[in-house]
């Protein structure tokens, strides 16, 4: 016979099925936004893969309150050296994405251009 015991057990199973669900499906938009960020930055995307690194309460963009998670991946530019990078979700929405300081692919001195540095990125 189930009793109202068994119907709060899963009620809660439910709950935590449906919370791990969204879960992945964020990790999933995190990843594509991750894949869409290096293809527009020039760099590539070492092993296609992200990781939570935090799950923590927060505030988004307009002051709701909620969860904010945070993702790893890391990056390379030469495929010579590694970096790391993250993401931040507040539920669907981006907050940010930030990567290691890194060479820029294709920057060298020009003919009329002083010299430069590999690690500093010149905006023209």
């Amino acid at each position: 016979m189930i009793d109202l015991g068994h119907v709060t057990l899963m009620l809660l199973a439910a709950g935590v099925g449906a919370w791990i669900w969204r879960g992945l499906g964020l990790r999933d938009r995190a990843l594509r936004l991750v894949r869409q960020h290096c293809q527009r930055s020039q760099v590539q995307l070492l092993d296609e893969s992200i990781a939570l690194n935090r799950l923590r309460l927060g505030r988004g963009r307009h002051g709701r309150p909620g969860l904010i998670r945070r993702y790893g991946f890391e990056f390379t530019v030469t495929g010579e050296h590694r970096y790391s990078g993250f993401i931040e979700l507040h539920g669907a929405d981006l907050l940010k994405i930030e990567l290691a300081p890194h060479p820029f692919p294709g920057e060298g001195p020009g003919p009329d251009s002083p010299t430069r540095r590999d690690n500093v990125h010149y905006l023209h």
